[in-house]
């Protein structure tokens, strides 16, 4: 073989070799690449088998409730004591510039406002309540007979008289039949009348129902409507979280109250199995409004926990309440650790709020919408330092 056909068989053999190594290389590759996959498909799976025992779980729960016994009717006579004062740390506070002076639009905005937007439901509730003009939420009325917003709306208004509060309140529940705020409304309004068994009633009927209160809808087209008066979005969204009205938890916890009496008075009339039923609905109740997917706002998980506090104090305190196997004290020992916990975040988060540039706050407002309002504070101070 001469010099020339020996360099000639040698390169054929370097590329034949380099080829091997090549493809060998580019074979482990992909088998990497496919057990990285399979690694991540295996992650998918534990994530939807943990949704999934999330969603069966919850399902559960709603079932649990829709199983508790309702009280004997007719109910026994009970004496409501009115609380005319809401406790302080259940208000919504306000934050830096709009703290103390959250700004109503004027006729000529709202009516630029609802040119731009339509007179459709939403757009005339945003003028009634950033403008607070009356005559804009009887036009919703009028127009939307069959709106359950509507309905919301015109019953937390508190104007009308006693029959249409009524029809009202039976709009709201036959237009939203699976949401249980409408139930809990309609029998805080037959216990104010002294109808206290169709008050029971509508709570047995409010069972296994889910609990919304509009707030996501309300903020987001009080936030346009604010926006369309000239507002930057930072001060839009932040006007239109930080000024929306909850009237109706108040009334939750006057039912709450309610229906602590109501258990006192089945237990001194010697039906114990009753006041048990009564004293479940109003845990449901409590539960039920902090539960609320659709609210981000702190106010809801307060006056949820007050309501199970009332309840849990009437039981006896040393009796297993529940599936947890925990005593009743063990139950209120919680909600008080998770009160005292609330109130130490807001305390360390109150000095930061009012510093935040316009953007932080409104990054602090979505986050609140989208994640609810403790876990927006909880950013906060792990976020920001106190100035």
């Amino acid at each position: 073989m001469t010099a020339f056909q020996k360099l000639v068989v040698g390169g054929a053999l370097a590329v034949a070799v380099g080829t091997g190594i090549y493809q060998a290389y580019q074979i482990s590759r992909l088998r990497e690449e496919l057990a990285d996959a399979r690694r991540q498909m295996a992650g998918l799976t534990d994530q939807a088998g943990q949704l999934q025992q999330e969603r069966d779980d919850a399902l559960k729960r709603l079932s649990a409730r829709a199983r508790v016994p309702a009280p004997t009717l007719p109910t026994p006579q009970i004496k409501l004591v009115v609380e005319t004062n809401a406790p302080q740390d259940l208000q919504t506070n306000l934050y830096g510039r709009f703290m103390d002076k959250c700004p109503q639009l004027n006729a000529a905005q709202v009516a630029a406002f609802l040119k731009a937007n339509g007179t459709n439901s939403g757009s005339l509730l945003a003028a009634f309540r950033t403008s607070k003009d009356p005559a804009l939420l009887r036009e919703a009325m009028e127009k939307y007979p069959n709106d359950p917003e509507v309905a919301f709306e015109a019953v937390m208004d508190g104007k009308l008289s006693p029959d249409e509060q009524r029809q009202w309140l039976t709009t709201f529940e036959h237009d939203d039949p699976g949401n249980a705020l409408a139930n809990y409304l309609s029998a805080m309004n037959y216990f104010n009348a002294g109808q206290i068994d169709q008050g029971i009633q509508d709570l047995s009927a409010a069972a296994g129902k889910h609990f919304d209160d509009y707030s996501m809808d309300r903020v987001q087209n009080d936030g346009e409507a604010y926006a369309s008066a000239g507002y930057s979005t930072a001060e839009a969204q932040t006007i239109a979280a930080e000024s929306l009205v909850l009237p109706q938890e108040g009334q939750i916890k006057q039912l709450g109250v309610d229906l602590v009496s109501l258990a006192n008075a089945y237990s001194q009339s010697g039906d114990q199995a009753s006041a048990q039923a009564t004293l479940q609905m109003a845990m449901n109740l409590g539960q039920n409004t902090i539960d609320q997917s659709s609210d981000p706002f702190l106010i809801n998980e307060l006056v949820g926990m007050a309501v199970q506090k009332l309840a849990l104090n009437a039981m006896d305190p040393n009796s297993i309440y529940g599936n947890s196997g925990q005593t009743a004290q063990q139950q209120l020992d919680e909600l008080a650790q998770e009160r005292a916990n609330i109130k130490t975040l807001v305390n360390e988060t109150q000095p930061i709020l009012p510093t935040l540039s316009d953007q932080q706050m409104l990054d602090y407002q979505n986050r609140k919408l989208m994640f609810g309002e403790v876990a927006a504070l909880q950013w906060v101070a792990g976020k920001y330092e106190p100035h």
